[in-house]
């Protein structure tokens, strides 16, 4: 198994980066509090993927940075906390029915081009 960052490594997706961007918008947080909460954004950020959704989504663009979120984000540090959840939630669904096309696309060749041959009782063409 395979995981998968929402918010990937060119948008400052990974934990480092989250440290850095949660230093940068609570300067006046503690050092332990300040890990704290990156290890927290971190695991909402990581999913567990096969590695065939991995693969078709991992190339993805998000529409915004996690410093971004982190900057337009507003409130305490919970609320904070809240708001990058649910935007993290909102990418999942997104790249979510992404990989559900892509799979009906895939089912919808392997019933015309697979399906059909072993049925037949042929071999399928490779």
């Amino acid at each position: 198994m395979t995981v998968e960052h929402l918010i990937g490594k060119s948008q400052g997706g990974y934990l480092k980066q989250i440290h850095t961007a949660v230093e940068m918008r609570f300067p006046n947080l503690s050092p332990l509090a300040c890990e704290s909460l990156s290890h927290r954004i971190d695991t909402l950020n990581t999913v567990t993927a096969c590695s065939f959704c991995n693969s078709t989504t991992s190339r993805d663009v998000s529409e915004k940075s996690m410093p971004e979120l982190l900057h337009e984000a507003t409130g305490t540090i919970e609320e904070v906390e809240a708001y990058i959840a649910a935007e993290l939630q909102r990418v999942l669904k997104r790249k979510r029915l992404d990989v559900q096309w892509k799979l009906a696309s895939i089912k919808e060749a392997f019933q015309r081009e697979v399906h059909t041959e072993i049925n037949a009782g042929a071999s399928p063409a490779v």
